[in-house]
């Protein structure tokens, strides 16, 4: 019997985290949603590091990049709830509670489903292009002390945001395809 490398047992732990937390969320065939979580985490974690590399940017420091992120979950997750329950109930669902107050619920909730995009992107980009230029202000003002532990501000901030990102993500898939009871 042959022991994994210390690489395959990385990739089994994240394999496993990833699955455990979109089906910690998501009530209903979570691992439909494992594979777009996991290929997100990985895309945006290495877009994130690619910043602590001398000469190389951050891509997610790049709106552009966050905002394509963004609308991949945005178009991924709508087409899934109007998958799961068909398109006019997930779009009867943004009519609110009661009937009658559809003309007032409907306009809120779609406003609130696009903003979503906005600040799903903007979330990201924000940290991510900010502890780039606190970075660059500190190490021009002490380029010899503070390297060493502004990489690793960044290595945490880097898994953080994309930790947050996945979540937030994971969090809008659960709420499309979920069934009320």
């Amino acid at each position: 019997m042959r022991v994994p490398g210390p690489l395959q047992q990385t990739m089994e732990y994240l394999v496993g985290f990833v699955r455990t937390l979109v089906s910690d969320n998501v009530a209903h065939h979570p691992d439909r949603y494992v594979p777009l979580i996991g290929t997100l985490g990985v895309f945006v974690l290495l877009n994130n590091l690619f910043g602590l590399i001398p000469g190389l940017g951050s891509g997610t420091a790049n709106y552009n990049v966050t905002l394509g992120c963004a609308l991949v979950v945005f178009l991924y997750y709508n087409f899934h709830g109007m998958r799961e329950h068909g398109v006019g109930k997930y779009l009867g669902h943004f009519a609110g509670p009661v009937w009658f107050l559809w003309i007032l619920m409907w306009p809120l909730e779609i406003l609130g489903l696009f903003s979503r995009i906005l600040s799903h992107s903007l979330r990201l980009f924000g940290n991510i292009a900010g502890e780039h230029v606190v970075t660059g202000i500190f190490f021009g003002l002490a380029p010899l002390v503070v390297p060493v532990p502004l990489a690793f501000m960044g290595l945490f901030f880097g898994l953080i945001q994309t930790f947050v990102f996945i979540m937030l993500a994971t969090i809008y898939v659960s709420g499309a395809v979920a069934h009320e009871h």
